[in-house]
């Protein structure tokens, strides 16, 4: 079964993506939470029955399962096991961070630690890092191949669900899977539910976007001139001056100094800018 982003149309593409951001941004669930849930999508989606974040410890070649979306708890949450018994070794070893299996048996893998320990036959994992060292992996798997094969959108939105776990783990202090996790936010409040909408859509229109990428890495301000030339049209050009900036000005997404024709971070800046900052890795493949 081929995941929504290889299949739907514009307007479903983006309601996928409001759902998965609604989620992913709930200020009232902790991470082990959000992970449980997106699971629960997630393999439906993917059609792989397995979903785990597993945490990976070099020095003595082991790895923990902290939080697990299995049939029948084949695997179950807290289980360690052998690194060399997991297709995540071979994840972590990847120049890219992130390896695909599409028919472990069709592949080679017969004879491979991992398939033996537990028959998984698809696999597609990619890395989490703390302080850009290694955390461990997320992953999705299962017991039959994967049919159809994944494809380069899949492979794209594991990285980004990844990238977001990245963040998330970063501001931890403990694991995922206690009671409560300790967020290390600073003085910043977790979004409201009605700021969550407006961060969704903002993200889902490209001028906003495209707005916002530039001023990821520049504190002070950025000419609008450079925006108008990534809009060839007039009429594009006038929604970006009559549209688009002031709604993220009035969202205090950005500060815009009209005699200086300029835009600068606005204060809510500082709240989105993890998701654009992930939206932008991928830029070329969430473009359209």
């Amino acid at each position: 079964m081929a995941h929504t982003v290889c299949t739907a149309s514009g307007s479903e593409e983006s309601t996928y993506f409001h759902e998965l951001w609604n989620l992913l941004l709930d200020p009232d669930l902790d991470m082990g939470s959000k992970l449980e849930r997106l699971f629960d999508t997630e393999t439906e989606e993917f059609g792989l029955e397995y979903a785990f974040l597993s945490r990976i410890d070099r020095d003595v070649q082991s790895k923990q399962f902290e939080v697990v979306h299995a049939p029948n708890d084949a695997i179950e949450a807290g289980e360690s096991i052998p690194l060399s018994a997991s297709y995540c070794q071979k994840t972590i070893e990847d120049p890219t961070g992130t390896l695909v299996i599409d028919d472990a048996l069709a592949e080679g893998w017969a004879n491979d630690p991992a398939y033996e320990r537990f028959g998984l036959r698809s696999y597609v994992g990619t890395t989490v890092t703390v302080e850009d060292e290694l955390y461990g992996t997320l992953c999705f798997a299962d017991t039959i191949p994967r049919e159809p094969p994944i494809v380069d959108e899949e492979i794209v939105l594991l990285e980004v669900i990844g990238l977001w776990a990245t963040y998330e783990v970063n501001q931890w202090t403990g694991p995922p899977t206690d009671e409560t996790i300790s967020r290390n936010l600073g003085e910043q409040e977790p979004p409201r539910s009605s700021q969550v909408d407006s961060m969704m859509e903002t993200l889902g229109e490209r001028a906003r976007r495209f707005v916002l990428q530039t001023l990821l890495d520049d504190t002070s301000e950025d000419g609008v001139a450079i925006l108008e030339r990534a809009n060839d049209l007039e009429d594009d050009r006038v929604q970006l001056h009559h549209v688009h900036i002031p709604t993220l000005e009035s969202d205090g997404y950005v500060d815009w100094d009209r005699d200086a024709n300029t835009v600068f971070r606005g204060p809510n800046y500082s709240r989105i800018e993890p998701f654009v900052r992930l939206l932008n890795e991928y830029t070329d493949e969430f473009s359209e």
